[in-house]
């Protein structure tokens, strides 16, 4: 912030930086005296104006500047015959703000801070050109830019990251050389339009402006159809909110049922493996079941020779039991005939009262 009395030069001071950083006989300070800046030099006069900006952040530095004089060395108050460039570079090894070379010849002093070493003739815009573009191929680090049209020059500052649009809002305030408030002091509607029109749009190219002013028109016509997509809109995203949660609902119950399924599925195959087995198994018993029934009806069919070997063995025995008895049954039928025979005898003889001769006995089992 710089403090001075009128007449201390504030505002030579703003229209030498706005001559580098807003150029343009439309954009220099106070419209009444626009052509000041062509008041400083004389004839055979190079005029320079040099500004340093540095990064607030990075620190790098850069120097943009200006340089003019009159064609033909005469001074006229025709302003085509008043020739301006602009140029820019990054100090370095090779070219710095202190060494500028407006002169054909550097002073071997100690250097002084602020002040520039360059001593003997003084340059023409030309020389001077030359003699930064040298440089600039001698050091390409310097990255020396050259121009002498305004609207490159202002896209080269944007390119540089120096918005030329901030000292134009610098100019507007600064205009009437009053205080900043005043800038914004205005009376009705359309002086406020105006000045914020001034502050966003370029005066050079209004066709930006109208086609925003009317493509605002449209939508302010379509109100009621943009209004019935927003509510349709926000429905769709309710709507669409709902099938999101929905659709995770649902990969949630994917996720479950595929764990279910290969559990469902590993337990198939260990039944299936299992009821292999069992028929295995089962086949085994079954076999078994059969050789057993196969035993019993062999045991029965050998119970059946045996009972009918049995039975034959004791009806023969009992056969020959008969036959033995028969036998001694007809011997004692005989002995009884035999002795009732010799009874008879015997009583008929007269000696039935003796007592008979004893006989010896014997007993036959049937």
């Amino acid at each position: 912030m710089l403090f001075l009395e009128n007449g201390g030069g504030k505002s030579v001071l703003l229209k030498l930086i706005f001559s580098v950083m807003l150029p343009g006989h439309r954009n220099t300070l106070g419209g009444a005296s626009s052509g000041v800046l062509r008041k400083f030099l004389l004839a055979d006069d190079c005029g320079h104006v040099a500004l340093e900006w540095q990064h607030t952040l990075t620190g790098e530095l850069v120097v943009v500047g200006k340089a003019s004089e009159w064609r033909g060395r005469q001074v006229s108050n025709d302003p085509r015959k008043f020739a301006e460039a602009w140029y820019s570079f990054r100090p370095g090894p090779g070219l710095s703000l202190d060494s500028l070379p407006v002169a054909e010849a550097t002073s071997v002093r100690p250097p002084v801070e602020g002040a520039s070493g360059a001593q003997g003739r003084r340059r023409t815009m030309k020389g001077f050109r030359d003699a930064i573009t040298d440089a600039g191929k001698a050091y390409p680090h310097l990255e020396v830019y050259w121009e002498e049209i305004h609207d490159r020059w202002n896209e080269h500052l944007g390119d540089l990251g120096l918005d030329p649009e901030l000292f134009r809002y610098q100019r507007e305030m600064n205009a009437d050389e009053g205080e900043a408030a005043g800038l914004f002091a205005v009376k009705k509607d359309s002086d406020f339009t105006d000045l914020l029109l001034r502050a966003v749009t370029d005066t050079r190219d209004t066709d930006g402006l109208a086609d925003l002013v009317g493509g605002f028109g449209n939508k302010l016509g379509r109100r009621a159809e943009l209004t019935a997509e927003r509510d349709f809109t926000a429905g769709s995203v309710d709507l669409l909110g709902r099938i999101v949660e929905a659709a995770g609902t649902r990969a949630r119950a994917r996720d479950v049922h595929a764990g279910e399924e290969r559990r469902t599925r590993t337990l198939a195959r260990r039944l299936s493996a299992r009821a292999t087995d069992e028929r295995g198994r089962a086949a085994e018993l079954a076999q078994q079941v059969t050789e057993a029934a196969h035993a019993v009806s062999d045991a029965e069919q050998a119970r059946g020779r045996s009972s009918l070997i049995a039975a034959e063995l004791a009806y023969r025995h009992a056969s020959l039991a008969l036959t033995v008895a028969e036998k001694s049954a007809a011997s004692q039928r005989r002995e009884l005939t035999d002795a009732r025979t010799l009874h008879s005898a015997w009583v008929g003889a007269g000696l039935g009262t003796g007592a008979p001769t004893p006989r010896r006995s014997r007993t036959v089992s049937a």
